[in-house]
């Protein structure tokens, strides 16, 4: 695969020095004015590497790279969550071959990056100044939070952990670890959906190199030598999911996160292990998240205060704002350089005698190698000169100076609503996939889920039960009495409201997650709640993939209900 790596001078930047934004032990961030080339309009900053720094321009490269080798939806979700590197800034003689430490007279002297927007800004007028709204904010106890008008009620911590744990996923997938994944380079908006935005990407490991040297943030250590792994992410998620909640910068008390999900304190209990292997993956945390969102959705909501210190919603952001020219100095954060530390069953109109026919309903990248080929990204070959026009050199191509259309919207940027074709329809039932769209399986899963529904909704039950794998242990396909007892089971059950949620790997599954609403006759309600007659539903099925998307089941642990 043939990539475009742009390669930038600071003079195409504007008087970016006058746009300083912040500074750390690592360099210096600075708005740039005017981004050239490909970037114009784009809401961008240069980090600029102290001099006396060591840092390795070949990996950074690789990263920028990266970027272009993920897949168009995980692109999407990354851009939005990240402030990763997008361009390359050099000084000396233009680089003409990769990596880029083969340059003589040519040495990398930082990168380009999304701004953070100002979503992620908090504003009060009891605190010194503006501060980036980072994580470490909600490890306060409430009066702290009310002080400085901060108001993040349970549910918005939930769904916080939610988006962090989706972004980690998708860098695990694609050999990213983020190594000092600690509450000071997590940011977060509560504008829209709650999101979070990591920043200091460049200190992010990618397939097993780093930039510069690991560091880690005290009191947030993991206990093993090896540093920046997934295992070591997990560690740190854990406390993360156990500090917010407890709202403390150093309690790995775990009560209020089981107040709030069993599910969820069992596995930041094992992220708390001593050894990696044990250690839940991101996946196991995604299934938890989900099922504790629904049950949280169940809840009255408890009112909120507005935040007077968030910027006006009435006054968004345009997709690609121009820079400003005279920009209010922003405080960046940049690492210190301290050195390392040496759940119910039941379902879908199921009666109490045939529990275990929960299942029936519930049934419950790879970064592509680059070779020697992305030397084509340089301007490398006869007729490629430097010229002195404030633009991009990129390629492949011609060597011209053109700008390029870019193909996703920034992290600094609002993610766009999802679009109203995330829908998939059958006879008797659709299911939106909305939630999902970002996982290219989605659609598919999603089609299979809406002919199942669909098929029992129109009493067409061996229909319905040709979307089991024929190994289920669900129903016994081959059993004439199996199969009539499942269609006497489903025969008082509708379901509507559907929507496809999740979709990711788990071994030799793939998980998804779909919520629904069932109305069936009395008696046949879910365990303990026998005569309901209207239940709302989220399941985490197991999925086969040997002929299109199947039914294999729903373990018990993935199934959530509660009345409607």
């Amino acid at each position: 695969m043939t990539t475009t790596v742009s390669w930038v001078r600071p003079d195409q930047l504007g008087d970016y020095t006058a746009h300083g934004l912040g500074a750390g032990g690592q360099g210096k961030v600075y708005a740039v004015p005017s981004p050239p080339g490909r970037f114009q309009g784009e809401y961008l900053a240069y980090k600029e590497y102290l001099p006396a720094i060591a840092y390795d321009a070949d990996v950074l490269h690789d990263m920028v790279v990266l970027r272009d080798l993920l897949s168009p939806t995980d692109r999407t979700l990354l851009d939005n969550r990240l402030t990763w590197p997008r361009a390359m800034v050099y000084t000396g003689r233009p680089p003409q071959r990769l990596p880029p430490s083969q340059n003589a007279g040519m040495r990398v002297v930082g990168f380009l990056m999304p701004r953070v927007a100002r979503a992620y800004e908090l504003h009060s007028p009891n605190l010194s100044e503006v501060k980036l709204q980072a994580l470490e904010f909600l490890l306060n106890d409430d009066g702290y939070a009310a002080r400085i008008g901060l108001h993040v009620d349970d549910r918005q911590r939930l769904a916080l952990l939610h988006d962090l744990a989706r972004t980690l996923d998708r860098l695990h997938h694609n050999a990213v670890t983020v190594g000092d994944l600690s509450p000071k380079n997590i940011l977060f908006t509560l504008a829209g959906t709650p999101k979070c935005l990591l920043i200091d990407c460049d200190s992010m490991r990618y397939r097993g190199r780093d930039v510069m040297d690991q560091v880690e943030t005290t009191g947030w250590e993991a206990p093993e030598p090896a540093k920046a792994t997934t295992a070591s992410d997990s560690w740190k998620f854990a406390l993360v999911a156990a500090r917010v909640f407890n709202r403390d910068h150093d309690s790995t008390d775990l009560a209020p996160l089981r107040a709030v999900s069993t599910e969820l304190a069992n596995l930041a209990s094992r992220g708390q292990t001593r050894d990696p292997a044990r250690r839940p993956a991101m996946g196991e945390w995604l299934t938890a998240l989900d099922l504790a969102g629904h049950r949280m959705r169940q809840r009255p909501a408890a009112a909120s205060a507005p935040n007077p210190n968030q910027p006006p919603r009435q006054q968004p952001l345009p997709p690609n704002p121009a820079p400003d020219p005279n920009p209010a100095p922003i405080p960046v954060w940049t690492p210190s350089q301290r050195p390392p530390a040496p759940s119910g069953t039941g379902g879908g109109g199921l009666g109490k005698a045939l529990v275990s026919l929960l299942l029936v309903i519930a049934g419950v990248w790879a970064a592509a190698e680059h070779g020697p080929e992305l030397v084509d990204s340089l301007p490398f070959g006869s007729g490629l000169t430097t010229t002195d026009d404030p633009s991009v050199r990129s390629a492949p191509g011609s060597g011209s100076d053109e700008p390029e259309d870019t193909q996703a919207t920034q992290g600094a940027q609002s993610e766009p609503e999802p679009a109203p074709e995330h829908l998939a329809e059958a006879p008797g039932a659709s299911v939106d996939y909305s939630r999902a769209a970002d996982e290219p399986r989605a659609p598919e899963v999603a089609d299979m889920f809406a002919h199942f529904y669909g098929a029992i909704n129109n009493r067409d039950y061996d229909k319905a039960l040709g979307h089991y794998d024929p190994a289920t242990a669900t129903v016994d396909l081959d059993s004439a009495a199996s199969r009539r007892k499942w269609k006497e089971v489903m025969a008082t059950t509708r379901e509507s409201d559907i929507a496809l949620t999740a979709v990711r790997d788990s071994g030799d599954f793939t998980l998804a997650t779909v919520t629904f609403r069932s109305h069936q006759d009395p008696g046949y309600g879910p365990a303990g709640d026998e005569n309901s007659t209207c239940t709302d539903w989220t399941i985490t099925y197991q999925l086969t993939d040997t002929a299109g998307y199947r039914i294999f089941k729903a373990p018990k642990e993935g199934v959530s209900h509660s009345p409607c």
